[in-house]
């Protein structure tokens, strides 16, 4: 399903999922598969190699960023195909060696923030708004659930980006008022919802 949103999306945006980069908020099972799953669209769609497409992802946990001086006790082995190399974050880390989603925001300017964390309202509106200022469409899919542990409320998301942002969530919201008025009705993700493209 997030594949199918993410993909919806790009199509709104008139380019290709190789072109996106991509952070991913949650770094469990369901984080990683996501990450997966579009990391082969991009491979078998595209004919990127594996290795450029892992290049498009920077996923993001408790530690931060995922990168290399983490190390084993922090790092899952299954996520070391996207662990970052330190030296891209050099001057980019608190005291604890940490990258926080916002540096990586700054840093990234991301066409697409999914969040599986379950860590309620994680994009905030610094975040948000740093996405938005580096990106004409963000693609933002806040899809944890229950609702009370999205990471950002899709009314909060489409006023911070001035109606600009693309949205679809992993549980049920009401529909949003853009700019001009008009309601924007979010995609739910989820295995009972059928149809997962963003609205214009």
């Amino acid at each position: 399903m997030a594949l199918a949103a993410v993909m919806a999306a790009v199509g709104v945006t008139k380019t290709r999922l190789p072109d996106q980069r991509i952070i991913i908020y949650g770094a469990g099972s369901a984080g990683l598969g996501i990450a997966r799953q579009i990391r082969d669209a991009m491979v078998l769609m595209d004919n990127v190699p594996v290795e450029e497409a892992n290049k498009r992802f920077w996923l993001v946990d408790r530690y931060g960023l995922i990168k290399d001086s983490l190390g084993p006790s922090k790092i899952r082995s299954e996520l070391r195909e996207f662990t970052r190399p330190d030296d891209e974050w050099i001057n980019i880390q608190d005291s604890d060696h940490q990258v926080s989603l916002l540096d990586v925001v700054r840093q990234v300017k991301p066409t697409v923030l999914i969040g599986c964390s379950t860590h309620s309202r994680a994009f905030t509106e610094d975040v948000v708004k740093e996405m938005a200022g580096g990106t004409e469409r963000p693609i933002i899919l806040p899809l944890s659930n229950p609702s009370r542990l999205v990471e950002v409320d899709p009314r909060d998301a489409n006023d911070w980006t001035n109606g600009k942002a693309l949205l679809a969530t992993g549980s049920p919201f009401p529909p949003c008022k853009m700019p001009g008025g008009k309601e924007y009705v979010v995609a739910e993700c989820n295995s009972k919802c059928p149809d997962t493209s963003p609205s214009e």
